[in-house]
């Protein structure tokens, strides 16, 4: 059997040089503006052939998921795009986002691949569905006009909240954080809709990145290593990484020391 085409980016190259698109971001909308850029250009190499749509209302919440950004600001923030010609403007008039200089410094990886580079999509022919590839598995995420179909595994089902979006985007930012990867968001789904009822989005994100900067710094630099699963920590550990310093404190081997020197 032979390896499937593939028609995603595991990566982009990052220049250290801002150009002007991220010099007239960051001058309006600050650290919003950079990272929305970034977020959306992952967005656009985990999407099948580089192009994103959003027509419909799952979509769009998806991209607000994923850049982390309110809907006024993204609207904003791709007004903007278009205007300096980052992304396509055709396009963009059709809720259609396409970045050719992402593209073309994609070149030498397409080169590589027998399906060749994604050409930009014709007008005539709407995009309609976005294949999203999940890092962790591979496996598609189709925001598409009934909602957001999501592979549980055995088991398919159907995204069409902006708290089922945030499940999603919880299991993916877990996954990133190189602590237990989770093949499967079967198992979890419950577990992080019931968090999401009492933590925002943004606190569980920060409480995660805290745990992780934890249990993946240097050996030695704190006595706690122990690794949950994503399921045992959004029961046990929320609170206790919610705040980075107050964690540092309380976890580092120099706290440890002083603890057993009171004895």
């Amino acid at each position: 059997m032979g390896r499937p085409k593939k028609d995603t980016i595991d990566y982009f190259p990052h220049y250290a040089y801002q150009g002007k698109t991220m010099l007239i971001l960051q001058n309006e909308f600050g650290n919003d503006g950079y990272a929305f850029w970034y977020r959306l250009l992952e967005l656009l190499c985990k999407t099948e052939k580089q192009v994103y749509d959003y027509n419909n209302p799952a979509a769009w919440r998806l991209l607000l998921a994923e850049t982390h950004v309110k809907e006024e600001i993204a609207l904003n923030i791709l007004k903007v795009l278009a205007d300096v010609d980052a992304i396509d403007v055709k396009l963009y008039q059709n809720k259609q986002i396409w970045v050719q200089n992402l593209v073309d410094n994609l070149v030498l990886v397409y080169n590589r691949r027998s399906t060749g580079k994604p050409q930009k999509p014709n007008l005539k022919n709407n995009v309609g569905v976005n294949i999203i590839r999940s890092n962790a598995n591979n496996k598609p995420v189709n925001a598409n006009k009934n909602g957001i179909n999501v592979n549980k595994g055995a088991h398919t089902i159907q995204y069409n909240t902006i708290q089922d979006n945030n499940i999603l985007a919880i299991f993916d930012y877990w996954n990133n954080q190189n602590i237990i990867i989770h093949k499967k968001l079967n198992g979890n789904e419950s577990t992080i809709k019931t968090a999401l009822n009492n933590y925002s989005l943004e606190e569980l994100k920060t409480s995660i990145g805290n745990y992780a900067a934890i249990v993946n710094a240097p050996t030695g630099k704190y006595y706690w290593t122990h690794k949950w699963t994503l399921k045992d920590f959004l029961k046990r550990g929320i609170d206790k990484f919610m705040d980075l310093k107050i964690a540092q404190d309380n976890y580092s081997n120099k706290q440890e020391a002083e603890v057993n020197d009171g004895w």
